[in-house]
């Protein structure tokens, strides 16, 4: 059956026109539709048509006048602001399925894009059956091959990513063979490896000869929805992992894209750098115990700010993804927003956790209202004092967040919740803490 032309919903980077320019090769016409703010300026070259994320009518009569049938949403694109969107009637056909995007993790939003896209005719495809050459092969794709050292790295930084897949976190991870440093969350590996090189008294960045074993590993999330959003890797990931001193790079071979392979690859030999591929059956077979004691579900507030109940689930999710990263030491505070850890602070840091070039992602939504909280194992990981606990409570303030939970049980009259909860009253945050055993107060 004569398939038509290949739609192609281009977010940002190459790849939508690395899969054009396959499709091409294969025989097959193309028609892109550009997402203005995120399509890149290549698109030009081919038959295309730019519309505003909110142009909904149009990105569909688009499609359909070019006779496409099928579509492959390829590229990066973030969770667009719906008040500065430009809509057309087509939107309001989308509404509820545009509404939703604001709650949940990457993986659950994007299979309610896939499914919108099904339920108006068309059959969203994977790169699989476009352009497979752009998926990662197992093994070494460089000349440099990854020590033993980094192997056992790639086993920790695995083995998180596997149990932290039913948070729907990020898909990449760094980590040494003693701990792991860094866990992708809302802002992207880009974001990540920026905020590695800020740290650089970890492991040396700057060094042209790294010893650490220090491994970016991305690989999806189980259960992922396989046809859109698998991990990429490209010349920009050789830069930012050279700058922060890493050994290399692992993907999962066969679920990971190599965008602009053969410059990637002659970069990463040029600098030192492995880059491979992990055989699924070479991955960790399941996730690390969760430490055994039961992470609470139930909060009560210590200040005057009230919290909403959207802002008391989040505080439940937060404290289980403690549990998980608990039992792999790989953190003691993460963000959560609309039921989605949206950040994790690993070995960097609450603080520069908070004081990423993104935290607008996080926070303040639509009428300026905060939502979302910063989870933390312990009261001690805010601060010990009353500056650096005002310094934590503004950077979460700063990032629209609404309030700040303690995941441990915590006395409300011990002095450090006391200066906890009086600052917090002072940035109009809530405080919460476990609620008692016998479920006292307040609610």
């Amino acid at each position: 059956m004569e398939q038509g032309p290949l739609g192609i919903l281009a977010c940002a980077g190459s790849l939508p026109t690395e899969i054009a320019e396959a499709a091409l090769s294969a025989g097959r016409k193309v028609h892109i539709v550009g997402i203005e703010g995120f399509a890149e300026p290549e698109i030009a070259a081919y038959s295309h048509k730019v519309v505003n994320i909110g142009q909904v009518g149009g990105m569909l009569s688009s499609l359909r006048q070019a006779g496409c049938r099928q579509l492959i949403i390829a590229g990066a694109l973030r969770r667009p602001n719906l008040l500065k969107v430009r809509v057309d009637h087509g939107f309001f056909r989308a509404i509820r399925t545009a509404l939703s995007l604001t709650r949940g993790g990457d993986d659950s939003v994007l299979r309610r894009v896939v499914r919108f896209f099904e339920r108006e005719g068309f059959e969203v495809v994977g790169v699989d059956q476009v352009a497979p050459h752009l998926l990662a092969a197992a093994g070494a794709l460089g000349r440099i091959e990854p020590s033993p050292a980094s192997a056992r790295a790639i086993s920790r930084a695995a083995a998180l990513l596997r149990s932290l897949g039913a948070f729907d976190v990020g898909q990449g991870a760094v980590a040494t063979e003693e701990r792991i440093i860094a866990i992708e969350g809302v802002r992207g590996t880009d974001e990540m490896l920026a905020q590695i090189q800020a740290a650089g008294r970890y492991f040396g960045c700057g060094d042209p000869q790294p010893t650490s074993g220090a491994v970016l590993v991305k690989m999806p999330k189980p259960g992922q929805e396989m046809r859109v959003d698998l991990p990429a890797i490209g010349p920009r990931t050789i830069e930012r992992a050279h700058a922060c001193g890493l050994a290399g790079i692992v993907v999962a071979a066969g679920r990971a894209l190599v965008i602009e392979r053969e410059r990637m690859i002659a970069m990463a030999d040029e600098l030192g750098l492995f880059v491979a591929g992990m055989d699924a059956e070479a991955e960790p077979g399941g996730a690390a115990p969760i430490s055994a004691s039961k992470p609470p579900d139930v909060f009560r507030l210590l200040g005057r700010v009230r919290a909403a109940a959207s802002e008391r689930e989040d505080a439940a999710i937060g404290a289980r993804a403690l549990a998980v990263l608990a039992a792999h030491g790989a953190g003691r505070a993460v963000v959560v927003v609309g039921e989605h850890v949206q950040g994790v602070d690993g070995a960097l840091g609450i603080r520069r956790m908070l004081s990423g070039r993104r935290t607008s992602h996080w926070g303040l939504r639509a009428f300026k209202r905060r939502i979302g909280v910063l989870v933390v194992a312990g009261i001690e990981d805010v601060g010990r004092d009353t500056e650096s606990i005002d310094a934590v409570l503004a950077l979460v303030a700063r990032a629209g967040l609404a309030g700040i939970v303690i995941a441990d049980q915590t006395d409300a009259e011990a002095p450090l919740a006391k200066l906890l909860t009086s600052a917090a009253d002072r940035y109009r945050l809530f405080v919460m803490v476990p609620d008692a055993p016998n479920g006292g107060g307040r609610a």
